[in-house]
């Protein structure tokens, strides 16, 4: 006997279409559906750190990749936009945000078809350079980039490298890659952490012309991304990664001030979940807020504290239910140090006292490590991560830069 099986009426399908669209926009998450042609532009929010994502088609590149803790974040990044094979890997230059997870990387299962840095650096010995050891872990070589150099990607698209043009023995920052991305869709100029000594030379050179998206130099610091630059680019999209607990003044407010005065749209990683994404297609240039799919949102209201009397540092919840944050690593930015905390549970209201070798022994954990943790002379900051490379919580020892 046939069953009698009830069919969705026009109505029902237009509401249940209408619920979906409305939880995308609740949720949204790393979307399958995109146009032909498309390329996107994933931003990490990973902290005061750089990775980047571009995709289109058939091609896919990585510029820069954080510190070595970020790279569960960008794994997941790979995985939830299908990545497996990247045509390149970029390094804008020598600083450990930057590179921090490039050894993972080239550990990891993902290909990689070529790694990419400036011929011109400074603040590494060049048999040290951790662009050249991550290539040799992977059993290839690197390809230095200098001016004018022009990398294709795909049919349509293609990274020029327009600088750095000359070595800045004061300041890697200023022999960091910067690199025009053009698309039929739009372009992008890409900072690394470019301040204003590699503007100026960019600019003199007249290298600098108009794109769509500026990636700010230096984490959105004050002394980057000058009236000058604003008025050769003149984006109508600017993208700043950083966390302000974890670098102070970043974005600096003079960066934001000269922005807003030139009518750009400001895009912080910060501010979004799990990253930013920038859409590039036919239909015009499109940002949004990443969450990932399939994994728990960070938690939030956890604050650190941290005490060179006694080297602990103080996990505070400020929420009204316990936190537990699964596989929690603790970072040290001073001394680069990583210490695997395990499985953190912070109470309601409540807080975790971490010690080191030297701390009383009232503390409530304890990290693995011979002598004093947080230093005593200069500026450190603590990070907390959660097992996806997400920064949770910031702290610093209150002492000068």
């Amino acid at each position: 006997m046939e069953k009698n099986v009830s069919k969705p009426s026009f109505r029902g399908i237009v509401s249940l279409l209408s619920l979906l669209v409305c939880l995308t926009l609740l949720f949204p998450g790393v979307s399958d559906v995109r146009a032909e042609g498309d390329i996107v532009m994933v931003c990490l929010n990973i902290g005061k750190a750089d990775s980047i994502l571009l995709k289109g088609d058939d091609w896919a590149y990585l510029i820069d990749t954080g510190y070595e803790q970020s790279f569960p974040a960008i794994e997941t990044m790979l995985a939830q936009y299908g990545v497996t094979r990247l045509d390149g890997v970029f390094l804008t230059h020598c600083h450990k945000d930057h590179y921090g997870s490039l050894m993972r990387l080239a550990q990891s299962g993902t290909e990689v078809g070529a790694w990419y840095g400036a011929e011109i650096y400074y603040d590494v010995k060049p048999q040290k350079h951790p662009l050249l050891l991550a290539a040799e872990e992977a059993g290839a070589s690197v390809t230095w980039l200098k001016a004018g150099d022009v990398i294709q990607a795909g049919k349509d698209a293609s990274f020029t490298v327009l600088g750095p043009l000359k070595v800045d023995t004061d300041n890697e920052n200023n022999n960091s890659l910067v690199m025009r991305f053009s698309s039929p869709f739009g372009s992008i100029l890409l900072c690394g952490d470019m301040k204003e000594a590699e503007e100026s030379s960019l600019l003199s050179s007249g290298a600098i012309v108009p794109c769509d998206i500026l990636k700010c130099g230096h984490h959105g610091d004050s002394g980057a991304t000058s009236n000058a630059l604003l008025a050769a680019v003149r984006p109508e999209f600017a993208l700043i990664s950083t966390a302000t607990g974890e670098e102070e003044d970043t974005p600096g407010g003079g960066t934001l001030r000269r922005l807003n005065a030139a009518g750009v749209k400001v895009y912080v990683t910060q501010d979004f979940r799990d990253a930013v994404e920038f859409r590039l297609g036919a239909a015009g240039i499109t940002a949004g807020d990443i969450a990932w799919n399939g994994i728990p949102e960070r938690v939030r209201g956890l604050e650190m504290r941290i005490s060179l009397a006694d080297d602990t540092v103080t996990v505070i919840n400020t929420a009204s239910a316990d936190i537990i944050v699964e596989d929690a690593v603790l970072y040290s930015s001073k001394g680069t140090q990583l210490f695997d905390l395990g499985r953190l549970i912070v109470p309601a209201k409540g807080s975790v006292v971490i010690g080191s070798s030297v701390s009383p022994s009232s503390c409530d954990l304890y990290v693995s490590s011979k002598k004093q943790v947080w230093h005593t002379g200069e500026l450190d900051t603590a990070v907390l991560y959660d097992k996806w490379g997400r920064p949770l919580a910031w702290a610093n020892n209150g002492l000068p830069e």
